[in-house]
């Protein structure tokens, strides 16, 4: 526990108890205990889960009420009886039992109360004496166990479990309600390295009294960096918000972290009303913006792909987007969907390789160029291809086309696509000629060919009429002849350890999809090649996905799916994920159980508050989630935070 956390309680590190045979413990029992400060009450039965406490309305005015999911210190008071313990000489040594209130609980003598209250309303008696008085303000609370506070003897710090070594009879016990120096203390205990104040601890929703002190909550960068973090809520519940104080708790500490931003609604981008910053206008020198927008300002990449010169994005977007929007085609366009664009070194090494290999792909290159300018791809300079043809099969378009010469086998697209065309129309017609067989005995245009030629001449091999380069038409939106390099350049991002942040503002479902499974991928495996060759070193890499339920899986039996893989695999490779929804039932359990960071803003499903409630440190706060409706008011826990904390996150 660190020097300034300590200063909190007014205690200097020197005036503290060592570890030799002394108690940190008991410094904080004489806090709770100076003057009677915050009793609260006494112990009617304590067990491991839970137990019950009795008060009164005198204990809750001097107190300022005993809210719903108060947290209370039940303080052991020492076994003193020494009749009893005389020849056992045992010593209970000092600790702190946490306690969340649940709910109201009956008393022995609660129908004898319900029973006064009966009589004095019936008979009308206008006053109460004394004794009555005294009687009626007691009351009983059930409460929650959620702890031990006690002493770690081997460095002298307080330390903390999530159970009860073992509890004593109530009457060794009393119940007081923090100050809030000492739950601020207690809550921030393990908040270590570079604490930042996320909030500060809101019991309820309903606060009745401004005087109340402030209890600030802090975070960790250190929780959130390579860790999984999710954030439940219903829409407008301030989810973006803790993601950007999540954010800015990152970026504050450490210059080693590169962060994917995928922006549904250009918040974290583009300065917006509803905060005076956005995370880009904060952190210039750090981010990089990527947009869809047609005019977008000059400091945003264009996050398209120029079709023409990056083949591999392109090709990748209309095969991913066709799929997702049912695009049609048939079995003619399945061969083109499932061609491979190749890398440099791969077209390289295939050269070397397989000579004939490498021209039956260069000559599909040659026709996808064609039929992209067929299609009305628009390019910012004239675009140039090899006709990948034989000498008969140009002079077959020769003899076609008026303006065009055999000799020729360099030419524009415009003119490509007419030469193949002219081609086409002829291997229609005379399929079985010996120019369209190899000296194997196989067809001229292998499937991927004839796959694309089917969509360039609107004609399948047998001249049945489809609809072709028609089926292209929607994946103009994801083409701009400006763009070049954009997936290469949220890589370069990453490597120099910046923020990345995806403007997908307006942008169909679909298109948020696609890019965030073909980044999510690439990303994975340049951390995965680093990984193998020992060299990831400390760098990490943080995703933030907002309405995950449209991306991850409901389950984890896709082992080849990348969010299931980021769930399994991210740590080692030092990938972090974040990721927002309003629904935890339609996530995998793999991911749930995989995450250590939770932020519980308003769910208002039962479903959800059962799914909810299945997580051990939210068993008790499952009901009240689903009531109260503040924005920003969440029930958060890290891995640096030993129990759920209800806390009203601050406006970044």
């Amino acid at each position: 526990m660190n020097d300034k956390v300590l200063g909190i309680m007014g205690k200097e590190k020197e005036d503290l108890p060592s570890k030799k045979g002394k108690y940190i413990t008991n410094v904080y029992n004489k806090l709770i205990k100076e003057g009677n400060k915050g009793f609260v009450g006494y112990v009617m039965n304590i067990g491991f889960l839970d137990g019950t406490i009795i008060t009164n309305d005198y204990y809750k005015i001097i107190n300022g009420g005993v809210p719903q999911n108060s947290f209370l210190l039940l303080v052991n008071e020492g076994i003193t009886d020494k009749e009893l313990l005389t020849e056992i000489n045992y010593e209970i040594p000092p600790h702190i039992i946490l306690v969340r209130v649940i709910e109201p609980a009956s008393t022995p003598v609660s129908s004898d109360t319900s029973k006064t209250y009966f009589e004095l309303h019936k008979a009308q008696m206008p006053t109460l004496d004394i004794f009555t008085k005294s009687d009626l303000q007691w009351s009983a609370m059930k409460v929650s166990v959620l702890g031990t506070f006690f002493d770690n003897l081997e460095d002298g710090s307080i330390d903390y479990g999530g159970d009860l070594q073992s509890f004593w009879s109530p009457h060794h016990y009393k119940v007081y309600i923090p100050e809030p120096k000492v739950l601020e203390q207690l809550v921030n205990a393990f908040v270590v390295k570079s604490p930042s104040r996320i909030g500060q601890v809101r019991l309820t929703e309903t606060l009745l009294s401004k005087d109340a002190k402030d209890v600030v909550v802090n975070i960790s960068a250190d929780d959130f960096i390579g860790a999984r973090t999710a954030l439940f809520g219903k829409t407008r519940m301030g989810k973006s918000n803790t993601v950007k104080k999540m954010i800015s708790a990152i970026m504050d500490v450490t210059n080693n972290v590169s962060m994917v931003i995928f922006d549904l609604n250009g918040e974290y981008a583009n300065t917006n009303e509803q905060d005076d910053k956005s995370i880009y206008d904060l952190y210039k020198d750090r981010c990089e913006r990527f947009t869809l927008r047609d005019n977008a300002p000059k400091d945003f990449h264009v996050l398209k792909a120029n079709f023409f010169e990056d083949l591999k994005f392109g090709h990748e977007i209309i095969k991913n987007m066709h799929a997702q929007l049912s695009g049609g085609g048939g079995d003619y366009i399945k061969a083109f969907l499932d061609w491979e664009v190749l890398e440099a070194d791969d077209l390289e090494d295939l050269k070397k390789n397989d000579r004939s290999a490498y021209t039956r792909y260069m000559r599909c290159v040659s026709i996808y160029k064609c039929l992209l300018h067929e299609v009305k791809f628009k390019s910012s300079k004239g675009v140039n291809v090899k006709l990948e043809l034989k000498k008969g099969l140009r002079d077959i378009a020769d003899q076609a086309i008026d303006d065009y010469d055999a000799s020729d086998e360099y030419v524009d697209v415009s003119m490509g696509a007419a030469v193949y065309s002219a081609v086409w129309d002829h291997y229609i017609e005379n399929k079985t000629d010996k120019m369209y067989k190899s000296s194997s005995g196989k067809s001229y245009f292998d499937e991927t060919t004839t796959s694309i030629m089917t969509l360039l001449t609107n004609k399948k091999d047998n001249g049945a009429s489809v609809s072709g380069k028609r089926i292209l038409i929607p994946f103009r939106a994801y083409h701009d002849p400006r763009a070049g390099g954009a997936i290469e350049g949220v890589l370069d991002a990453i490597d120099k350890s910046k923020c990345a942040i995806l403007d997908l503002s307006n942008a169909p479902e679909e298109l948020y999809r696609f890019f965030s499974d073909y980044l999510s991928k690439q990303i994975f495996n340049s951390q995965m090649r680093k990984f193998t060759t020992n060299s990831l070193g400390t760098k990490y890499v943080q995703f933030f996905f907002e309405e995950a339920h449209n991306l991850f899986p409901s389950n984890d039996k896709d082992l080849k799916n990348i969010y299931n893989r980021l769930a399994k695999e991210g740590a080692k490779l030092n990938i972090g994920i974040a990721y927002s929804t309003q629904s935890i039932s339609s996530l995998s359990p793999d991911l749930l159980k995989n995450t250590e960071n939770f932020f519980i803003a308003h769910l208002n499903d039962d479903r959800e508050i059962k799914e909810l409630t299945r997580f051990h440190e939210f068993r008790d706060v499952g009901y009240d989630v689903q009531r109260t409706k503040t924005r920003g008011f969440v029930r958060m826990i890290t891995r640096s935070h030993k129990f759920a904390i209800p806390v009203q996150i601050d406006k970044f």
